[in-house]
């Protein structure tokens, strides 16, 4: 093995791509002071892996980075390539030939490269060491340093014994070995303190994993046993909700038919009545017919006693002339006021019978008030039913809301705790939303409808301390100074907001105040609203799935472009309950609104009522005023037409007794007399028969008043009973919302879920004593942690593996132990035997150089081989000297030059590189020094840096280096073999 070339390249002076090839012997660099010899030196050793700056003659790293001259730019980065002959596989790797290069750039990163791959100074150092060629080897000298060998500490002079024995490698691996011995036992310290620690804590949460699992069997129980009985109970209570509906439904059927009933009766009594009232007239009109065929009956009887005194008169009598013509006269007079009387009495009948007809349509028109009138009343009566209900729930939402009962118990214990600050509400309370946004934002915000928000982190760490030091389960909060806002991009939004059924971002739909922006934007800003799936998917497409999009309705078509759909069960959280709360609220005033209507319409019909049945009344009065008038006038016409006929009859006895004709006359009013009899007695008949009428109609009367008094107590009996039932059925409702709202938030089960995998198999009352029983139990279970399972399981298999652990860590610092023995035995065998063969050729090889004289190497501490220094003792000859420091500058040379043949004698190395080493011994030192050295020609490479005319001689290639250009070196090379020739 040997150094085939070094090619360098913005290296120092190396300002151009330069390439110095060696032969297998001797090689001579030479140039004048300046030129930039030593740089050969430099660039061997920074290539090699050596950091120190001192030895690279340079203050900083970029130094050795061509820095430019008066005619050149300066390089950004520099780099050195050596080549080796590796044909006789001296070098552990499968190559004949091995490159080593190491490349730097002016911004100071540094890259190493093993056969033009890149690899790490550590690789290139594996490779090397105990090679001869590596940068720490006795091999490679620079300028002015052979004297340090003699006057370096004995201690630092031992590493070139080490590199001679070959133990670097072993020395190394034992550094390794220790350090991963230091690493062990650092880490078996931490080990053991850990499983201190765990072993501590391992027994109390054994007992807190018995108590848990204890406490998770009796929930597990009580679970199965609650769950089984709210679906029993639920079960009960809709088939007792059917039923009474059905029943309600029944109920409200009958007195629906009851009201129609009982207002029909009011009208059929009113009838009745107005038929008793035309009977009575009847009866009236009859009597006064009654009483004027009686007086009629008299007046003919008196006529036939008249007739009979009329015979005694004597028909020439005069008088009879003269009442004759009285008597007509007296008759046209009459006549003349009953046809005045009768057109009056026409009169009057049109008035009555327009009267009789505007009070039939009044009555009508009652009739269909007082049913309006009793509609109204069972609607005000339905709605009062209906705000009792609400009401109920509206106090009900309220006290949920202000007691914040639907939020979780985590967050309300932070938010009781008076000691706990910087927390402002849940999300949920902090935004306000319409109505018709409700349940997309809900679904929107999910579960962070409960996330708290507060000032900064800091107190979310004390707040989560909290919860976790009084086990009062997990919170999620959102720190002002911590949360940045999240936006759907403006290339986005432009876009859709030209699409069918883009509604809007969902943090534009809602309200808050600006100190909690990046909140509700981080949750709501990059979410997009649709009106409906079809639309939201299509939207979806068009910007590639980027964004979540959720729908007027709560359906969501997620990043990526799944979709989640379906009923929609919110569950019970703020959002839900004020949006209920507000609806409750908004249907209470609506139905109160409705009522007050109602009482306006009820006022309004009452009024209507009062007014009609007032008209009613005043026309009725009028009819029987005029129909007294119509009678008075009547009575007058029959009175005046009784005298007619009285005066008629008068006139015509007269004039029968004038004509003779009172035989024909009696006869007459003898059959008048009897006709009139015959009258009288039929028309009593008919006044008893419409007396008999109007007394059953009385009886009809009472009958149907005692009906509608009946149906009156039995529409209240009715009414009372579908009001238990409205109660009933109310109570059962609300027992049912907290069954099913208990059945949500202890379980998270629907009641559809929960009636497929649970049903009681006991008795109901067994049921819930066991509930009972249970919920002592678990509540007698002091400071439950549920974690602590988990928490143990993983602790104690923590504490398993740590024990096992150490385990492996004792072994192993045993066992580096064994290798650090081991290796200590290879060095210091290597080592004693190694110096033992230095030191007798070390001897040898002073006197050959100086023609006799003494010299011997001493270990320092003997008993101490692994640390032991090294003394170099040198007499030349003729001269006793106790010290190196009396030697002359040519005697340390040769002193050293000594050392280094010796050594070279017993470890040949590849390639030996010597800067100016011969510099101080005069020309018949350097003789010898090159005749010695010819004598290793053949065994080890030389690359000699010298400006010696007597050492040239001994090369077999020169190499020129001068600096033609400024700060810039230029490579010259002879073969003196063919100078020779």
């Amino acid at each position: 093995m040997y150094l085939k070339s070094i090619k360098a390249y913005g290296f120092k002076s190396f300002a151009d791509k330069t390439e110095i090839n060696f032969e297998k012997n001797i090689n001579g660099i030479v140039g004048p002071n300046g030129s930039g010899k030593s740089n050969v030196v430099d660039a061997v050793r920074w290539v090699l892996g050596e950091q120190s700056l001192k030895s690279l003659r340079g203050d900083t790293s970029t130094d050795i980075i061509f820095s430019g001259s008066k005619s050149r730019k300066a390089l950004n980065s520099a780099s050195v390539t050596l080549t080796f002959d590796n044909s006789d596989m001296s070098l552990p790797i499968n190559f004949e030939e091995v490159s080593v290069k190491r490349v730097m750039y002016r911004t100071g990163e540094s890259e190493y490269f093993l056969n033009n791959e890149k690899c790490r100074l550590k690789d290139i150092t594996n490779l090397l060491t105990d090679s001869g060629a590596d940068k720490e080897a006795f091999n490679i000298i620079s300028q002015g340093k052979i004297d340090e060998i003699l006057s370096t500490k004995p201690s630092d002079r031992r590493v070139i014994f080490e590199s001679a024995a070959g133990i670097l490698k072993y020395k190394k691996r034992k550094e390794d070995a220790i350090k991963k011995l230091g690493r062990t036992d650092n880490n078996m310290d931490r080990v053991n303190d850990i499983i201190a620690e765990l072993s501590t804590n391992l027994e109390p949460l054994r007992r807190q994993k018995e108590d848990a699992l204890k406490y998770l069997e009796l929930k597990k129980k009580l679970k199965d046993i609650e769950i089984s009985l709210i679906v029993y109970d639920i079960s009960n209570y809709n088939n007792e909700t059917n039923s009474l509906k059905e029943r309600l439904d029944i109920l409200n059927d009958e007195l629906a038919n009851l009201s129609s009933n009982s207002a029909s009766y009011d009208v059929d009594i009113l009838t009745k009545k107005d038929e008793i009232k035309k009977i009575e007239e009847s009866i009236s009109d009859k009597q006064n017919l009654f009483v004027e065929l009686t007086k009629n009956i008299e007046k003919i009887n008196s006529n036939m006693k008249v007739l009979n005194e009329r015979k005694k008169y004597n028909k020439d009598d005069d008088k009879v002339l003269n009442n004759i013509l009285l008597l007509k006269e007296n008759i046209l007079k009459t006549e003349n006021i009953i046809n005045n009387k009768k057109v009056e009495l026409d009169s009057l009948k049109e008035n009555i019978d327009s009267l009789s007809n505007t009070i039939n349509n009044y009555e009508k028109e009652l009739k269909n008030l007082l049913s309006k009138k009793n509609k109204i009343s069972n609607d005000i009566d339905s709605n009062n039913h209906k705000l009792t209900n609400l009401k109920y729930r509206i106090d009900y939402l309220k006290d949920n809301i202000n007691n914040d009962k639907s939020i979780p118990n985590s967050i309300r214990k932070i938010m009781d705790n008076p000691r706990l600050k910087g927390y402002h509400n849940i999300i949920g309370k902090l935004i306000s939303i319409p109505d018709e946004y409700n349940t997309c934002i809900s679904i929107a915000l999910g579960g962070s409808t409960n996330y708290l928000v507060i000032d900064s982190s800091k107190d979310a760490r004390v707040m989560v301390n909290y919860l976790k030091d009084n086990k009062l389960g997990r919170a999620t909060f959102y720190p002002l100074d911590v949360i940045k806002s999240k936006t759907v991009d403006n290339d986005t939004k432009e876009k859709v907001s030209k699409l069918s059924g883009y509604v809007g971002v969902a943090s534009d739909l809602v309200s808050y105040d600006d100190i909690y922006r990046d909140i509700m934007l981080n949750r709501l800003g990059n979410i997009i609203v649709a009106d409906n799936i079809e639309n939201a998917n299509n939207i979806g497409k068009e910007i590639n799935n980027k964004y979540r999009i959720v729908t007027l309705d709560g359906q969501v078509v997620n990043v990526g472009g799944s979709i989640t759909g379906g009923s929609i069960n919110m569950g019970n959280n703020i959002i839900k309950e004020k949006q209920e709360l507000n609806n409750s609220e908004f249907e209470y005033q609506d139905i109160v609104s409705k009522n007050k209507r109602l009482d306006s319409d009820l006022k309004d019909v009452n009024k209507n009522v009062e007014e009609c049945q007032n008209l009613i009344y005043q026309y009725k009065q009028n009819s029987f005023e005029k129909r007294d008038e119509y009678n008075k006038i009547n009575d007058f016409i029959k009175e005046h037409k009784a005298s007619l006929e009285d005066l008629n009859r008068e006139l015509k006895d007269l004039e029968a007794i004038n004509n003779d004709n009172t035989d024909k006359e009696s006869e007459m009013l003898l059959n008048t007399y009897y006709a009139a009899i015959n009258n009288r007695d039929n028309l009593a008949s008919e006044i008893t028969n419409l007396k008999n009428k109007k007394d059953n109609i009385n009886d009809s009367i009472i009958e149907i008043e005692e009906l509608s008094k009946q149906s009156n107590i039995y529409i209240k009996n009715k009414e009372a009973e579908a009001s238990k039932i409205e109660l009933r059925l109310n109570t059962i409702g609300i027992k049912m919302d907290q069954l099913l709202m208990d059945l949500n938030e202890e379980y998270n089960m629907t009641y559809s879920a929960a009636s497929e995998r649970y049903v009681l198999d006991i008795d109901s009352d067994d049921a819930r004593n066991k509930v009972i029983n249970l919920k002592t139990n678990i509540r007698n279970i002091n400071n439950v942690n549920v974690g602590a399972i988990e928490e143990f399981d993983r602790i104690n298999e923590r504490y398993n593996f740590l024990t096992k652990q150490k385990e492996d860590l004792e072994n192993a610092k045993n066992t580096l132990l064994e290798i650090v023995d081991e290796l200590d035995s290879v060095m210091k065998d290597k080592f004693i035997k190694t110096f033992e063969e230095i030191r007798q050729e070390f001897k040898k090889v002073f006197v050959d150089m100086f023609k006799g004289g003494e010299a011997e190497l001493i270990l320092t501490e003997p008993d101490n081989i692994l640390e032991t220094g090294i003394e170099i003792q040198a007499v030349p000859t003729g001269k006793k000297l106790k010290s190196l420091s009396l030697l002359s500058g040519g005697e340390k040379t040769f002193t050293a030059i000594s050392l280094l043949f010796a050594i070279l004698n017993v470890r040949p190395v590849p390639f030996c590189l010597l800067d100016e080493v011969e510099a101080a011994l005069d020309d018949a030192n350097v003789e010898s020094f090159g005749n010695y050295l010819y004598k290793y020609r053949d065994k080890t490479q030389f690359i000699l840096i010298t400006h010696k005319k007597k050492t040239m001689e001994f090369a077999d290639v020169l190499y020129g280096i001068t600096m033609q250009e400024s700060g810039v070196s230029k490579l010259v090379s002879v073969r003196l073999d063919d100078i020779n020739e």
